[in-house]
């Protein structure tokens, strides 16, 4: 049951390292999925409805942590908007090379009506909410930024009126006094949270991202940690969601291969009740059928992906599946019109990732990870941030805005990518799409 917290005994964090000989392999094999780019750019204009791209600068200064606005067009060049950066009134999360402290996703959302921006700030527990104005310019709502009502704030999702945060309880720079919770809020019309219920897990499992089922009333958090404590922590927890808002424990999660290390990246397939579930200390990811009645999780099969792949977004037309392969910083890209057989048709690696390094726990790392990934509006570009993690500060800066093409070949980086403005121990992080009328 969640609500048993046992504080785990502290054995070696040891790692299988699955990824060090496949960020050697030849690169050439991306080509088998991408093209050139040549004779697909002609007829792109800067015509039309922009989308609007929210990132968080992620900047440990008190009170200093803010969101980048970016305007894109259909041709996909990204233009900063003046207007910003726009203050959350928190602090992000302080660098380190501390295992588990930066496995997140959903770091930034926009609510369901388009009123609202969300985002979290890791490194003092609080939620800042803006409220979108004309012409997609924040302004941060009155009294925020508010409490998180845990530590260490790192995922946001929506279901129905009630936002659920994950709050992780790893935080690099100040030790847990508690253990991590899924906290659910409501959200007033002048954007002001309240909380609403909450619920703990297991000390020490640095739970990454919260999902909530587009199709019934759960909730789904994967684990980073404790798969090698005493007894085993679980990589995933399963939760129902009440019409009032308490969360209570769902179905046990699946058994998972022992000798498969922690979880963290979620998506849904909404058409087809298929949960996607990936392991970032591998190559591959999971998937899963959803139980519309129960919750409950049936494994189906795995996919082959590539080093770190942790982290997902689908198109909006929920046919397509992409990967965020933080070692390689790179991008593979799946066929789910057929959702329990994803078919690869496409991968790129990402221009500007700069050295290849060694991490402590990880293995080898380009010097630019991507961590967060999502499709344009019209489902035609795919927009990724890469954040700097060599602490090697020496080497440049590596916190990079991509966009993709998405043709007929595959994946397309049809230009250099956006070099983001934040300084290189910043790790920038999270993005949300707003289709800009």
């Amino acid at each position: 049951m969640s609500k048993q917290i046992l504080k785990p005994v502290y054995a070696p964090l040891w790692i299988f390292v699955y990824c060090c000989a496949l960020i050697a392999c030849n690169k050439g094999t991306f080509n088998e999925y991408s093209g050139t780019g040549s004779g697909e750019k002609a007829g792109t204009e800067n015509t039309g409805n922009p989308d609007i791209l929210y990132i968080q600068t992620n900047n440990y200064e008190k009170g200093q942590n803010a969101i980048l606005a970016y305007k894109v067009y259909n041709e996909g060049h990204p233009t900063l908007m003046e207007e910003g950066p726009f203050l959350t009134g928190g602090s992000g999360l302080y660098g380190t090379q501390a295992a588990g402290c930066y496995e997140s996703d959903h770091e930034v959302v926009i609510t369901n009506d388009k009123r609202f921006l969300l985002t979290v700030n890791s490194g003092d527990n609080t939620i800042s909410v803006f409220a979108i104005q004309p012409g997609g310019t924040l302004k941060l709502v009155p009294g925020a930024p508010f409490s998180s009502n845990g530590e260490t704030p790192v995922s946001i999702a929506q279901w129905k009126q009630y936002f659920i945060v994950l709050n992780k309880s790893d935080n690099p720079g100040v030790p847990s006094s508690s253990a991590p919770n899924y906290s659910v809020f409501t959200l007033g019309s002048n954007g002001t949270l309240t909380p609403v219920s909450k619920m703990e897990v297991r000390w020490g499992i640095s739970p990454g991202q919260v999902l909530a089922s587009r199709t019934g009333p759960f909730v789904y958090g994967a684990n980073t940690w404790g798969y090698n404590y005493t007894p085993p922590g679980s990589r995933l927890n399963l939760f129902s969601i009440a019409a009032d808002g308490v969360l209570t424990d769902g179905p046990e999660a699946p058994a998972i291969d022992p000798q498969r290390p922690g979880a963290l990246g979620l998506c849904q397939s909404w058409r087809q009740n298929v949960l996607y579930v990936a392991f970032p200390f591998g190559g591959r990811f999971s998937y899963y059928d959803m139980n519309t009645t129960t919750g409950a999780l049936t494994h189906v099969g795995d996919a082959d992906a590539r080093p770190g792949c942790s982290r997902f977004c689908s198109d909006n037309a929920n046919n397509r599946l992409f990967t965020a392969n933080t070692n390689d910083n790179s991008v593979s890209m799946f066929e789910i019109s057929n959702a329990r057989a994803p078919r690869k048709s496409g991968e790129l690696a990402l221009k500007n990732s700069g050295p290849v390094y060694n991490t402590q726990h990880y293995g080898s790392s380009t010097s630019s990870a991507c961590v967060s990934l999502a499709t344009s509006s019209s489902d035609q570009l795919l927009y990724v941030v890469s954040q700097h993690t060599n602490p090697d500060l020496s080497i440049g800066n590596f916190n990079y805005l991509h966009v993709l093409h998405i043709v007929s070949a595959g994946l397309e980086e049809w230009d250099e990518p956006v070099e983001l403005p934040v300084p290189n121990n910043y790790r920038a992080r999270g993005l949300a799409v707003l289709r800009l009328n």
